[in-house]
């Protein structure tokens, strides 16, 4: 499992075409990532990455890019610190400033016993940003394809492909729970 979760976030050989992936799910309701972005404080900016699912899962990648373009925005860091993920063997993350692009690879085990994520609902990636210009555009995420073959994908412990459905949310830092 540890190998062929590890091909989905580009270490693993093969190329797939840099084409959207519709969204697709053999195991009950189609899965979402949703993100919602907030504005924290001042310059400060958050996009909370959260993940509905109904199967267990054994690894993922999401791919996403932020703007406005021309950039306005930094991407400082990532935290998974009590999400749903927390004790996932691997969490990687490779930002690429210049493009305004991050790839999140999540892997559960390596063979260490760490269980797949359970079904349900709840974060899973905690983003921080800072915007660089005084009165930019708000902060927007979308998903993307990042080189050399990763897409917005979930991977069940049975080696079974999902492509989750991607949503985004702007939220009043202010009214959110």
């Amino acid at each position: 499992l540890a190998v062929s979760a590890l091909s989905i976030i580009g270490v693993g050989s093969g190329a797939r075409a840099a084409e959207p992936v519709r969204p697709s799910d053999a195991y009950g309701h189609m899965d979402t990532i949703r993100v919602e972005i907030s504005q924290s404080t001042g310059a400060r900016w958050v996009a909370d990455v959260y993940l509905t699912n109904d199967e267990n899962l054994a690894a993922m990648t999401l791919p996403l890019r932020w703007g406005p373009k021309h950039g306005f925005y930094r991407l400082d860091s990532a935290s998974y610190a009590k999400s749903r993920i927390e004790d996932f063997a691997v969490k990687t993350f490779y930002p690429d400033t210049v493009k305004q692009t991050v790839l999140l690879g999540l892997i559960s085990d390596i063979g260490k016993g760490v269980p797949p994520l359970e079904s349900g609902h709840g974060l899973i990636a905690r983003l921080h940003f800072t915007s660089l210009k005084a009165g930019a555009k708000p902060l927007t995420i979308d998903t993307t394809f990042v080189p050399p073959h990763n897409v917005l994908q979930m991977v069940t412990p049975d080696i079974a492909s999902i492509y989750p459905i991607f949503q985004v949310k702007t939220v009043d830092a202010a009214t959110k729970q």
